[in-house]
């Protein structure tokens, strides 16, 4: 298992407002209030799904053609990011730190598919997009479970 972060929070948290799913960190609204009390088998799972959907995010956007190159310049730049997610991951957190005084990713061993797209658009759209992935899978796996057991 993999040596995880406290907690996926990113000081941004939107289910104090009643969202089912946080705008900032993308976990579910249960996930947040309960991340303490949970095993690490469970925390576990929720940052595999959040790399998950952020891999998949990634993957039609640009792709890692330099992973050395990826982890020197998040040193170089000291971006907090953490060494046990995968280079598709590490590139959205480059791109959530970078968007807003880098213009292109080269000299991260990154080539954005877009090469027109500023990285502040690239930004919102992969968190806007992270956040539909995120709540069409807690309304499939959590909402329509419980709307097909009340009818029964």
């Amino acid at each position: 298992m993999a040596n995880r972060t406290r907690t996926p929070c990113v000081g941004i948290c939107s289910t104090t407002y009643g969202d089912d799913v946080c705008r900032g960190c993308k976990r579910f609204s249960f996930e947040v209030i309960n991340w303490n009390a949970f095993k690490p088998e469970e925390r576990e799972s929720v940052w595999k799904r959040l790399e998950k959907l952020k891999s998949q995010i990634m993957a039609s956007r640009l792709k890692v053609f330099d992973s050395k190159k990826l982890e020197e310049s998040i040193k170089y730049f000291q971006l907090k990011i953490k060494d046990d997610l995968n280079d598709l991951s590490k590139a959205f957190e480059v791109i959530k730190q970078v968007s807003e005084s880098f213009n292109n990713l080269d000299e991260f061993g990154v080539d954005v598919f877009e090469k027109n797209k500023s990285l502040t658009s690239l930004k919102e759209e992969i968190e806007n997009e992270l956040y539909t992935l995120s709540k069409a899978h807690y309304e499939k796996y959590f909402i329509e479970p419980l709307n097909r057991n009340k009818s029964m």
